[in-house]
C-alpha cells in the first residue's frame, strides 16, 4: 500500500501538497459538502487534507482503523468506484461504527491507482443523504483521481533518482537513463494536466453558452446582472484554469502579459461585485470607493488585473467573520502624463498575524514578502505571481488593532478619454442634488457626483431634508438610500414628491434587496450597492432634464 512518507522535491513538495491543490480546485468546481483525499499502509486510514463546505464531517489529519473506513471499502475492487445514496440503508455502511457518529450520507469513493496496480488511497465526496452527483462532475473526480496517481509515481521516482545520484561512479550511466525517463514522465504529466483541464472546460463552456442562451430581450435588469455574474465566474475559474496549465511557464518567467485597451473602472466594479452575494450571506459590508474617472480608458491585461484582485478580495472575506471589507483605487501621477501607477487598497477586519510577528517581519524587508505571511495560500501566491509579472507588487499591513490592509501597486499607461461619458459629466456640471444617507463603507456616491461637479447637499435625516426644501432649497434630483433609518425611505419620497411633485429620484438598494412593485413606482431609478459608476452615472443621465 502507498504511504505519504519520503516524497518530495518533485512538482509538489510533497504528496500532502498535491492532494491540498487537488481539493482546493474540486472545492471550487463541485457542489457537495465534504471532499477528502485519503491513504492507508492496509492497518490505518489517513487523511491527508479535507475540506468541509459548511457542514464539518471529516478532519484532516484523522485516523481510522482501515477496516472501519468507509475507503475500505473502495479498495476491495481495486479499479472500481463506489456510490453509496445512504449510508444507513446500504447494506455495506448501514452496521459500521463510523456511521453511527455521521448519520445517514451520501458518499463517493474513487481509488488513487499507481502504475504498478498498487492502491496509493482515495478521493471521496460526502453529503446528506439523496445527493446527486453529476456525469460530469463523476468525470472531474476520475481525472483528479488519475493525476494523483500520476504524482505519486512520478514524486516516488524523482525520490529515487536522488538517492542514486549519490552513489558511485559506476552508476553514472543508468542513472542518466533514469533522467531521461524521469522527464519522458514528466511529459506525460503535462499531457495529464491537459486532460484535466478539457474534462474541467467542457463543463464550463457549456456554463458560458448557456448564458447567452439566457439573455433575452424582455430580462429584467436583475435577472440580467444575475446572468453576468454566472459569466463573470466563469471567465474567472477559466482563468484560474490557464494558470495552472502554464505553471511552469510562469515559474520560467514566459507568461506574456498583453498590454491592451481596457475600462479599469467596470474591471474593478464587476470584480467586487461578484463578490456582493457573499459578503451579504456573512453580513459583512462589501465597500468600494474609487477614486477614477469611468470615461478615462487605461491600457493593460484586464484578466489579470481582475484576478489578481478576485484573489485578494476572496482571502478578506475569508478571513473576516464580521466587521467590513472596503477597496479602494486611485492611479497616481499627472492626468496629462501617459504613465500612472494603480494604486489598490483592500482593507478588512481582522489580522492576518500577530502585530508582533508582523513589525519582524516589515523591519527585516521593506517590500514585504507576502508569502512569509500567506504560507500555502493558492490565491494569494497567484496574485503576488502576477504583479510581479505586470512590473507590480503587493505588500500587507496592520491598519489598526484589528484591521489589515493589502496595498497593490500596479503601473498603467493612460489611453484616452471616452468623448460620450465625458459629455454626460459636463451636462451633469452645476446640477443640485440632494443626497439621503446613512452613513456607511460603501462606495461614495458623494463623492463621485462631486468629482462630476454636481453640487451635493448631503444628509442622514428626513427632518433635515424637509427643512431645505422649506428654507427654498429646490434640487434637481434626490438619491435616497433604502436604508435610511430615520423616517424610512419610501415615507420620505411621497411626502418629499408632495412637496415637489416633479423632483426625479434615484433609490439605492443594498444586494439582493427586493422591491414591492407598487413601491418601484414611486422611483425613477433603482440602483443596486455597491454602486457601479456608469449605471449611476446613467440613472443621472436618463432622469435629470
Amino acid at each position: 500500500m502507498g504511504t505519504a512518507e519520503g516524497i518530495t522535491r518533485g512538482f509538489y513538495e510533497d504528496i500532502k501538497e498535491a492532494a491540498a491543490h487537488i481539493v482546493d480546485v474540486l472545492s471550487g468546481i463541485l457542489k457537495v459538502n465534504t471532499i477528502f483525499v485519503a491513504t492507508n499502509d492496509g492497518v490505518t486510514n489517513v487523511i491527508l487534507e479535507a475540506f468541509n463546505r459548511t457542514e464539518e464531517l471529516i478532519v484532516k489529519g484523522s485516523e481510522l482503523s482501515f477496516n472501519e473506513s468507509y475507503c475500505s471499502l473502495v479498495l476491495r475492487d481495486k479499479g472500481s468506484v463506489l456510490t453509496i445514496q445512504n449510508t444507513c440503508e446500504h447494506p455495506m455502511t448501514s452496521s459500521m461504527d463510523v456511521t453511527s457518529g455521521l448519520g445517514s450520507r451520501f458518499f463517493v469513493g474513487v481509488p488513487i491507482i499507481r502504475r504498478s496496480g498498487e492502491t496509493f488511497g482515495t478521493i471521496c465526496l460526502m453529503d446528506n443523504a439523496g445527493y446527486v452527483i453529476s456525469e460530469t462532475d463523476m468525470k472531474t473526480l476520475n481525472a483528479m483521481a488519475v493525476f494523483l496517481g500520476y504524482v505519486v509515481d512520478l514524486e516516488s521516482t524523482l525520490h529515487v533518482q536522488e538517492r542514486k545520484l549519490s552513489d558511485s561512479e559506476r552508476l553514472q550511466e543508468q542513472l542518466q537513463a533514469e533522467k531521461e525517463r524521469a522527464e519522458s514522465e514528466a511529459m506525460t504529466k503535462a499531457q495529464m494536466l491537459k486532460l484535466m483541464s478539457h474534462e474541467i472546460r467542457n463543463p464550463l463552456n457549456g456554463i458560458l453558452g448557456l448564458t447567452d442562451l439566457m439573455r433575452t430581450p424582455d430580462m429584467s435588469e436583475e435577472q440580467s446582472e444575475y446572468v453576468n455574474m454566472i459569466e463573470t465566474s466563469g471567465n474567472i475559474l477559466l482563468s484560474l484554469l490557464n494558470n495552472m496549465m502554464s505553471f511552469n511557464i510562469n515559474e520560467a518567467g514566459k507568461t506574456v502579459i498583453h498590454d491592451d485597451p481596457f475600462d479599469l473602472v467596470g474591471t474593478i466594479e464587476n470584480t467586487v461585485y461578484l463578490y456582493a452575494g457573499m459578503a451579504s450571506g456573512k453580513n459583512i459590508d462589501l465597500g468600494l470607493n474609487l477614486d477614477l474617472n469611468v470615461s478615462q480608458v487605461f491600457v493593460g491585461d484586464e484578466i489579470k488585473i481582475g484576478q489578481l484582485l478576485a484573489h485578494v478580495i476572496q482571502y478578506a472575506l475569508d478571513s473576516t467573520r464580521e466587521g467590513s471589507v472596503l477597496i479602494t483605487a486611485v492611479v497616481n501621477g499627472e492626468e496629462t502624463e501617459d504613465m500612472g501607477t494603480l494604486a489598490l487598497k483592500v482593507k478588512y477586519t481582522g489580522q492576518m498575524v500577530s502585530d508582533k510577528k508582523l513589525r519582524t517581519l516589515n523591519g527585516q524587508d521593506e517590500n514585504l514578502d507576502i508569502q512569509k505571511l500567506i504560507g500555502s495560500n493558492l490565491g494569494l501566491a497567484v496574485s503576488q505571481n502576477l504583479a510581479i509579472l505586470m512590473h507590480g507588487r503587493i505588500q500587507v499591513s496592520s491598519a489598526g488593532e484589528n484591521e489589515t490592509e493589502f496595498h497593490i501597486a500596479l503601473p498603467l499607461r493612460r489611453y484616452w478619454e471616452l468623448p460620450q461619458l465625458a459629455s454626460i459629466q459636463q451636462r451633469l456640471k452645476g446640477k443640485k442634488v440632494l443626497l439621503a444617507k446613512d452613513p456607511d463603507i460603501l462606495q461614495g456616491v458623494s463623492s463621485l457626483m462631486r468629482r462630476w461637479e454636481m453640487a451635493v447637499h448631503m444628509t442622514s435625516g428626513s427632518s433635515v431634508a424637509h427643512e431645505w426644501i422649506k428654507e427654498g432649497f429646490k434640487p434637481d434630483v434626490a438619491v435616497v438610500d433604502m436604508g435610511l433609518q430615520e423616517g424610512g425611505a419610501v415615507d420620505f419620497v411621497h411626502e418629499m414628491k408632495q412637496r415637489l411633485e416633479n423632483l426625479p429620484v434615484i433609490v439605492l438598494v443594498p444586494y439582493g434587496m427586493h422591491i414591492d412593485p407598487h413601491e418601484a413606482e414611486t422611483f425613477d431609478a433603482v440602483l443596486t450597492k455597491p454602486v457601479r459608476q456608469a449605471d449611476l452615472l446613467n440613472a443621472l443621465s436618463i432622469t435629470l432634464p
